[in-house]
């Protein structure tokens, strides 16, 4: 039992310190079309949308800094 609750111990910190970083990162969590995999099921002009998106977001975080 003792090893059991060091497991969950271990693994809420590893969840709490991802989910600190994605708060300080200051970037929203992005879905397949918004990542930056190439191979996408979406459609092309759903692939063409989230890349006008993209380069969208990435300029306002340079007008930002």
């Amino acid at each position: 039992m003792q090893t059991f609750i060091a497991t969950a111990v271990i693994f809420l910190v590893i969840a709490a310190a991802m989910a600190v970083g994605v708060i300080f990162s200051n970037r929203a969590l992005q879905g397949s079309c918004g990542g930056t995999g190439t191979n996408c099921g979406c459609s092309e002009k759903k692939q063409r949308e989230c890349a006008v998106k993209r380069e969208a977001e990435e300029q306002a975080e340079k007008e930002a800094a």
